[in-house]
């Protein structure tokens, strides 16, 4: 059956080779040392990971979801008039209930534009692509010819291999090197991690950074931030600009009492020169139709507030903000938790210039 299966992959892989020529398509290897935001370069498993293997036995639910791609894209500059996909994933699963298959396994394309001095939507990966393991796909056809420079964002969730960008054969193309500067480090839950999002490029982080201009590191791991301290000496391994921390939807109370204090202190000791930013979120959007929610999710706010008092007192670097507010309306989510596109904008708008202020500080 391996074997089998085998010579099928191949099969594929040639058919789509056959169909690239005939296109005219000359195919780029993108490597992980061509893309940005990925947090560490050494140690990892497989070339688009975001955290190394060492985490999985200590942070085993962060290891689970560090093994993505999110928030990572490269940048390239090209005459092209055809810029296609091609990816290879490490599992034969596409989506989930909370993810969309555009944002789970798609790539979602940009263009700076000069006129305006800032990044454009392009294209992105369509509802009618025919997943596979190894899936290819057009993300932008029959461009007016012209040097661009292009942003391609890559996957929220799946596990990516290998991956090839396709440009017209004749064109001039150039990968951008990532940029080099310390990185705003953001650490989170499954609303960092991306879900519900409808494309990559639209994730928070990915906002934030054409917001700010400023590289980032996403460190969103699904059910995973849970403020353990191990997660805390990983987050100081990173000489980052800024450090905001987004737990919220993680914790219950007593995760909180055990672990908010003990996070906190290891972080801003390890790094007492870098802004540390907590971001509450708000309660569950229709939690006030149940009052034992409403009791737990005001003692989780109560607890943020006190114990946030507390690690400033210690530690002139930590900085809180409450996060009620942040997603402008309590009709903006599928599931009360998670929200959505129009929320995220609201996050970003908000984010923004806090995040701003402490990086001029």
């Amino acid at each position: 059956m391996k074997k089998n299966f085998a010579i099928r992959t191949i099969a594929v892989a040639l058919t789509f080779c056959a169909a690239a020529s005939a296109q005219g398509l000359r195919w780029i290897n993108v490597h992980g040392d061509d893309v940005e935001g990925r947090g560490w370069s050494e140690g990892l498993e497989k070339p688009f990971d975001r955290i190394p293997k060492r985490f999985a036995s200590s942070l085993p639910s962060v290891w689970g979801n560090g093994v993505t791609p999110t928030g990572m894209f490269f940048e390239f500059e090209s005459d092209t008039t055809t810029v296609s996909v091609r990816t290879e994933f490490g599992s034969n699963r596409f989506g989930e209930n909370n993810f969309n298959f555009c944002a789970f396994s798609g790539t979602d394309l940009y263009v700076f534009d000069e006129s305006r001095g800032d990044w454009r939507w392009a294209g992105a990966a369509g509802h009618g692509t025919r997943w596979q393991r190894v899936t290819e796909y057009s993300l932008t056809k029959n461009l007016p010819p012209a040097k661009r420079r292009f942003r391609l964002y890559l996957p929220l969730r799946n596990r990516l291999l290998a991956l090839s960008l396709g440009v017209d054969d004749a064109s001039q193309t150039k990968l951008v090197p990532p940029r080099t500067e310390k990185p705003i480090v953001y650490y989170g839950t499954s609303i960092i991690h991306g879900a519900y999002n409808i494309r990559p490029g639209l994730a928070l982080t990915s906002r934030l950074e054409r917001k700010l201009k400023k590289p980032i590191v996403n460190l969103g791991f699904s059910g995973g931030a849970r403020l353990e301290p191990q997660a805390a000496e990983m987050l100081a391994e990173k000489d980052a600009a800024i450090y905001v921390c987004d737990p919220y939807h993680n914790l219950n109370a007593d995760t909180i009492r055990k672990n908010f204090e003990k996070f906190f202190d290891v972080l801003c000791a390890k790094r007492p020169d870098t802004p540390v930013l907590l971001v509450g979120a708000p309660p569950l959007l229709n939690g006030w139709l149940y009052p034992a929610q409403v009791a737990a999710d005001e003692e989780k706010t109560r607890l943020f507030a006190e114990l946030s008092k507390k690690v400033s007192a210690r530690h002139s670097n930590f900085h809180y903000l409450p996060g009620g507010d942040l997603y402008g309306s309590d009709e903006v989510s599928m599931d009360g938790v998670h929200p959505n596109d129009e929320a995220f904008a609201c996050m970003a708008a908000k984010l923004a210039p806090v995040i701003a202020d402490l990086l001029r500080k």
